[in-house]
């Protein structure tokens, strides 16, 4: 699995799409499902990438062509998972980062276990106005909401997210996720009654086990 995760990183960061295409032809029927090929792959791949960066191994843009690289694979994989006809009682939710905050890979790997499992799903993307959010949660009133974030300095606009969410006494899950999660106890920022997940596996048990308001999951880590 490491020889594969060296692979696929160099050719990410090469941008070899062509390549990286190649062996996705050749590997997709690896015996993983997708959050094991998320988790065992492509989390390590885009860790890899973030390491060499972090040591000055390779470029800001050779960074950031090896992000468009990965995401490019996703696609590929997310025409697999999309199902034509949904049940018009199935659950949805809405994914987005905050305004400010860009780095969205991992909340869209969050929106393929939503997805796989049948969930409705409207992804808005990074850096998204907070009042533009409130105004697609009362137009389309979703049934859970995830927020990812990684940026400290935007804790303050998560806050006042939230509040603004629960104004609007829609009764819906959130959940949070992104390296804050991880580095700080939101409660003492007055965040609480949210879900935050460790990994891809808490996700997925959010999505099969359908909502439950009393019993939010607690655990830190990473959306």
């Amino acid at each position: 699995m490491q020889k594969q995760v060296r692979k696929l990183t160099e050719m990410a960061i090469a941008g070899d799409l062509p390549e990286i295409h190649k062996w996705y032809q050749e590997h997709r029927d690896m015996t993983l499902t997708t959050i094991d090929f998320y988790e065992k792959i492509l989390k390590p791949v885009m860790e890899r990438v973030g390491i060499l960066w972090e040591r000055n191994k390779i470029t800001v843009a050779e960074e950031h062509l090896a992000t468009a690289s990965i995401d490019y694979l996703m696609t590929q994989l997310r025409y697999q998972l999309l199902h034509p006809q949904f049940k018009r009682n199935a659950p949805s939710i809405l994914l987005f980062c905050l305004e400010g905050e860009q780095h969205s890979l991992g909340l869209k790997m969050v929106s393929d276990v939503f997805r796989e499992n049948k969930w409705n799903v409207k992804f808005l993307g990074s850096s998204v106005p907070t009042e533009e959010v409130i105004k697609t949660i009362d137009k389309w009133e979703p049934d859970a909401i995830g927020i990812s974030l990684a940026l400290t300095p935007l804790m303050p606009k998560l806050k006042e997210c939230i509040n603004l969410i629960y104004e609007l006494e829609k009764d819906i899950d959130i959940f949070v996720g992104g390296r804050v999660v991880s580095l700080y106890n939101l409660e003492e920022f007055g965040i609480n009654n949210v879900h935050l997940c460790n990994d891809l596996r808490d996700i997925e048990s959010f999505a099969l086990n359908g909502l439950n308001k009393s019993q939010p999951v607690t655990p830190e880590g990473k959306l």
